[in-house]
């Protein structure tokens, strides 16, 4: 394992920890362009790092009691079959339209964390919610992100919790989605007879899990508006190298 890939888990960790979400969508171009995973492979293993880093960094929230639990469990269900959906769905869909959809999210994203304040989306309906708590999973399932970047501006527009809440139920949704997810593609990948590097899922969960406890220490010495810039110029280069092969 190179140090770049090793200094890549930090970061990925570190930005987990500063935001509160985001940085486990930097995984899988990690592992296609610094491990040269193949991309199938690379969004299932990316699962089991963000697992791993979700729920170190979803400790220190639980230890101080900021996880609304039934908050969590509104979501937790639609968001478990809405991974499950992906899941099925990644078993048809060619790597090439995975990593697309992949870069449009980290566009998304980018633009979000660009701004001075993130977007809210103000949702009534409680059905649109399920809706959108099983979409979120389905993304995970399919393409290896664990949605926190959707989820905490989600939660901030549909509930009256702080900051520090949304991050918390954020965390624990994105672990039982990456949860859900890698035993899922584990499970159809091995009836196949294929293989997943798991020494190295673990070191990189390992490392990035370390990342994100020093990130949660270091955010609050560090402006949030600053690091969300910065995360944004990154996410837009790591965006244009996982179009620049489809679209040359």
């Amino acid at each position: 394992m190179s140090v770049l890939v090793l200094i890549s888990a930090l970061i990925i960790g570190l930005s987990v920890g500063l935001l509160g979400s985001g940085g486990s969508i930097l995984t899988v171009p990690v592992l296609v362009h610094l491990v040269q995973l193949p991309e199938k492979v690379a969004i299932v293993s990316s699962l089991g790092v963000v697992a791993q880093i979700s729920f170190i960094a979803l400790l220190p929230y639980l230890w101080r009691r900021h996880l609304d639990v039934a908050l969590f469990k509104r979501f937790a269900v639609p968001a478990f079959f809405g991974t499950l959906l992906g899941v099925a769905l990644a078993q048809w869909l060619h790597s090439s339209v995975q990593l697309l959809i992949l870069a449009v999210l980290m566009l998304g994203s980018a633009a979000n964390m660009w701004r001075k304040t993130i977007w809210q989306w103000q949702i009534k309906s409680s059905w649109l919610l399920v809706a959108l708590a099983m979409s979120l999973g389905m993304l995970t399932g399919l393409v290896g992100v664990g949605g926190g970047f959707l989820i905490v501006p989600l939660l901030l527009a549909v509930t009256a919790i702080p900051m520090s809440g949304a991050i918390a139920c954020s965390l624990a949704l994105v672990f039982l989605q990456s949860t859900t997810g890698f035993i899922s593609h584990y499970w159809l990948m091995s009836a196949q007879g294929d293989t997943l590097p798991l020494e190295l899922i673990g070191w990189l969960g390992l490392i990035g899990a370390a990342g994100s406890l020093l990130g949660i220490i270091l955010s609050a010495y560090i402006p949030q508006l600053w690091v969300r810039k910065s995360f944004s110029a990154l996410l837009v280069g790591t965006a244009v190298s996982l179009l620049w092969p489809i679209i040359r």
